[in-house]
């Protein structure tokens, strides 16, 4: 009897710690034309089957062999800098004298700033800015200031910024007195504009759009239901009906919570949303996993207005992955407990392409069906609880293979 309980229980042990480690769906990878980095998508139609950190994703070679990834997701927004040139009309250095250096501004873009490449030099000089509309006419903007080159440990040239008070000159020319040193090599003149780039989305399909006007409450909601849960980073939405108007909105996700009594649903507020009838009302979220939102547009003594369109999308997300030619690749979906795994590929991001080939998932089958909502764990569904059975079960076989070896020894 001892010996059935003791292999019984380890049978269910292995069944479990079986079940901790399941996958719970897979998709096939398109073969690739040449080996390289690839970009996999994880679009609208594989986030369901990942968890809020995106890290239960596995890539699988034909052998079996985890592939190693680097996850990589868009930025919203992001500003870059670049150096744009000046042309310089004219340049002329007199020996003893001074360096004279003519930038045209064609556009008049109001400036308070001009940039500087200079070939490494340690010298302080005076100089002068004076700014033209015809070349001819001359008025100083900045008189008698130290302009100090230094050396850059890191590279040939240094960028020096003059500053100045904010002026629309067609034309500027810096005075650089060399009466006590030679001149200074400069290379350039220009200066920095700042790019505001957003990253790419992914629009997330919408399986049912609902809108309902409440006088009682002076409100109007507007839900949008999705088919199963999907990531949203991005709502957009344009409303109609009055020439002029202006008013407060929040979002708000569904939840699901399974409990002993049955499911009950309830809703989150997100973020707040201004609706203006200057321009779409655009607001940004923290990867929110739901499947339904909804926005509470506040009316208060307004009538309500009428929905034009409305858009949710979802960041656009990759695993980068070498990929080689011929080989058949597999993407596995584990439980939501699993980890972001440690590849050595962490440590050479910077040998990653900027843009490698793109690639979309292929058709997933599910193992197992995700799960729609936020449940309940239970003692098979939590792997913290399961684990902890695993240990304790493991203690319990201990203890009664050592009763075993007792009663076999008295038996003798």
């Amino acid at each position: 009897m001892r010996k059935f309980v003791g292999a019984w229980i380890a049978g269910w042990l292995i069944g479990i710690a079986a079940q901790a480690q399941e996958f719970h769906a897979v998709a096939t990878l398109p073969s690739v034309a040449a080996d390289g980095f690839y970009r996999v998508q994880l679009s609208p139609a594989v986030t369901p089957y990942l968890n809020s950190t995106f890290s239960n994703a596995r890539i699988y070679d034909a052998q079996g062999r985890e592939v190693p990834y680097v996850f990589q997701e868009e930025q919203p927004l992001y500003a870059h800098q670049q150096f744009r040139e000046y042309t310089i009309v004219e340049k002329t250095q007199e020996p003893k004298c001074c360096t004279s250096l003519v930038l045209s501004n064609p556009d008049r873009r109001p400036i308070n700033n001009i940039s500087l490449q200079i070939r490494n030099a340690d010298v302080s000089k005076e100089a002068i800015l004076s700014g033209s509309d015809d070349r001819t006419n001359w008025f100083v903007i900045r008189d008698r200031f130290r302009l100090t080159a230094s050396d850059n440990a890191n590279g040939t040239a240094e960028v020096k910024a003059v500053n100045f008070p904010l002026s629309d000159y067609a034309y500027y020319r810096l005075q650089i007195a060399d009466s006590t040193s030679g001149p200074l090599n400069i290379l350039k003149a220009g200066y920095y504009d700042v790019l505001t780039y957003t990253g790419a989305y992914a629009e997330v399909p919408v399986r049912q759009m609902l809108v309902t006007d409440t006088t009682a409450k002076k409100q109007t909601y507007i839900r949008l239901m999705f088919d199963t849960l999907h990531v949203v980073d991005k709502v957009m939405l344009t409303m109609t009906n009055a020439p002029y108007f202006l008013r407060q909105a929040t979002v708000y996700a569904r939840h699901t919570r399974t409990t002993k009594k049955g499911d009950v649903a309830y809703y989150t507020p997100v973020t707040k949303l201004e609706v203006s009838s200057k321009q779409a009302s655009e607001v940004y979220l923290e990867a929110v996993k739901t499947t339904e939102l909804m926005i509470a547009v506040d009316n208060e003594n307004n009538p309500p207005l009428t929905v034009a369109t409305v858009k949710a999308s979802q960041l656009n997300r990759y695993l980068i992955a070498w990929l080689k030619k011929g080989e058949a690749y597999t993407m596995k979906f584990g439980p939501d407990d699993l980890g972001m795994p440690g590849y050595d590929l962490a440590y050479f991001r910077d040998s990653i392409p900027n843009n490698p080939g793109l690639m979309a998932v292929g058709p997933i089958t599910a193992l197992h069906k995700p799960q729609a909502e936020d449940s309940t764990p239970t003692i098979f569904t939590n792997r913290n609880i399961v684990w902890v059975a695993i240990v304790a079960i493991i203690a319990i076989l201990g203890f009664m293979t050592l009763r075993l070896a007792k009663d076999a020894k008295k038996d003798s």
